[in-house]
């Protein structure tokens, strides 16, 4: 017993405990803010394996997918016969949906806090989510031949009558008839990449053997190229964005600010705050899409900022002077995006799907396009204090130009067109996994702030009973007084 604590002991001891709660209760509602900084700078910025953000951006934690898009030129003959007098019709075929997963390799952590990586891209067929299927037969424009035609076009008569003979003795037709496989990753064999490649002309050097949109894509980890970017570890607001593509600053595919390689790969986002525009760049285009701030987006209770790409996008300086660098050759109208010099030299132009927010001037020469926002408009949005994608939805259609060219007979008669070929939209959405981290950091400064609030007050009620008992004197006997009764026992 005489171990116990004593009348002053217990006073002083109140005092203490009502002082610390009290000091410590108001560092903490001082403090909070900087603590909860401190927890965000530390775990979303990818300057090391061990954060959460890595995890996160290492391998694509949310169900994604990608859907595509073919046109079916259903009446190529009687244009052809009436030498285009009539107007292409196109039928839209699908989707076919594939499961895409996203996985960064080769990762080097630089010493000037930038990250240098490659994407390797694996799809997977969705049954379930398709309509039609893969032995779909389609029917579009000639994309090899187009190629070949478009990097001719300004050579010699006597290498255009080469090529139109070779065209004509191999019975080359201005369409071609193929299934969805074949067109999307399957690939088929054309004997003009075979041509091309025995003849290794200058300027005319096509890296594949076999035709498809996405030959050769699936599971690559060298066709997006090397991609450079802050990792965030010393400014949260720099993470993600791109500092260069293939060890260059600058994209040679286009001159100017058109060429600045920029923007985030859409997946990887620093806190968007009061950002009144965001930017993505791509490597199927080689270049930059702005995205304007349009409203907000809530999904699983997490609330964000959504950023919709407008008219401005695939605009070539008809509508808004500064992207005029993106048409540096022939200026064509407002709506789609040249991107030939990326694509070895095809002759594409990318646009939103059925030519949404597109000058007229496309539909009108063309049967089957149906543009609406709710299906082709592209929308990210993204939670701004954390920079968590709550949704994402890209959409882009690919279309190829055809037009007269001299020499080559399958072209002399034609009409210039943009011919829709496919488009795709890529889509994912927030899981409940991601979404409870994005409320967990939103809502640490609340609980730092009420439960320091709750410790301030825990420490003014135990001053209050410290204060309280010692204005009453409550305190009965005195040290000496508790050891002699106890003694008495």
């Amino acid at each position: 017993m005489h171990g116990c604590c004593t009348p002053t002991c217990r006073k002083w001891t109140l005092f203490g405990f009502a002082a610390f709660f009290l000091l410590f209760g108001i560092l903490l509602v001082l403090f909070t803010d900087d603590i909860v900084q401190a927890v965000k700078n530390q775990e979303l910025n990818v300057g090391s394996n061990k954060t959460k953000e890595y995890k996160n951006w290492e391998e694509t934690p949310i169900p994604m997918y990608i859907d595509f898009y073919l046109f079916n030129w259903t009446n190529a003959k009687e244009v052809i016969d009436s030498k285009w007098t009539i107007k292409p019709n196109f039928t839209q075929l699908g989707p076919y949906s594939f499961h895409e997963k996203h996985y960064r390799k080769n990762v080097i952590f630089n010493h000037n806090r930038t990250v240098t990586y490659q994407t390797q891209r694996l799809w997977h067929f969705a049954p379930e989510k398709t309509v039609g299927s893969l032995d779909d037969s389609i029917t579009t424009i000639n994309p090899i031949l187009l190629t070949v035609a478009n990097m001719i076009k300004y050579k010699h008569s006597l290498v255009k009558m080469g090529i139109d003979f070779f065209l004509e003795e191999k019975k080359i037709n201005l369409t071609v008839t193929k299934t969805a496989r074949e067109f999307l990753f399957d690939g088929y064999e054309d004997p003009i990449l075979d041509l091309l490649k025995k003849l290794h002309l200058k300027n005319m050097d096509i890296p594949f053997t076999k035709f498809g949109w996405f030959a050769n894509r699936n599971g690559s980890i060298t066709y997006d190229g090397t991609y450079n970017m802050y990792d965030g570890s010393d400014d949260v607001r720099k993470l993600g964005k791109f500092t260069a593509w293939n060890y260059e600053e600058k994209s040679s595919y286009y001159p100017g600010h058109c060429g600045q390689v920029g923007g985030t790969s859409g997946e990887l986002w620093y806190p968007v705050k009061d950002d009144k525009t965001i930017q993505v760049f791509s490597a199927d285009v080689c270049s930059t899409l702005t995205l304007e701030r349009n409203g907000t987006f809530e999904m699983l209770g997490v609330q964000s900022h959504k950023f919709v790409a407008t008219e401005q996008v695939f605009d070539n300086g008809t509508l808004h002077p500064e992207m005029a660098c993106f048409s540096p050759g022939e200026v064509v109208p407002s709506g789609v995006r040249n991107i030939s010099e990326c694509k070895f030299g095809a002759p594409a132009f990318l646009s939103y799907p059925h030519f949404y927010l597109a000058d007229p001037f496309y539909t009108d020469a063309i049967v089957g396009m149906k543009p609406n926002a709710s299906e082709h408009q592209m929308t990210m949005s993204i939670e701004p204090q954390t920079g968590i994608p709550v949704q994402v939805k890209v959409a882009a259609q690919i279309n190829l130009k055809v037009e007269k060219i001299d020499k080559i007979k399958l072209l002399e008669n034609v009409k210039t067109h943009y011919m829709p070929a496919l488009w795709f939209k890529q889509y994912a959405t927030v899981n409940e996994y991601l979404a409870d981290q994005a409320k967990l950091l939103l809502t640490l400064p609340s609980i730092g702030h009420y439960t320091g609030y709750g410790i301030v007050g825990l420490g003014c009620l135990l001053a209050f009973i410290f204060g309280f008992v010692t204005w009453k004197k409550l305190w009965r006997g005195s040290d000496q007084e508790i050891l002699l009764n106890q003694d008495a026992f």
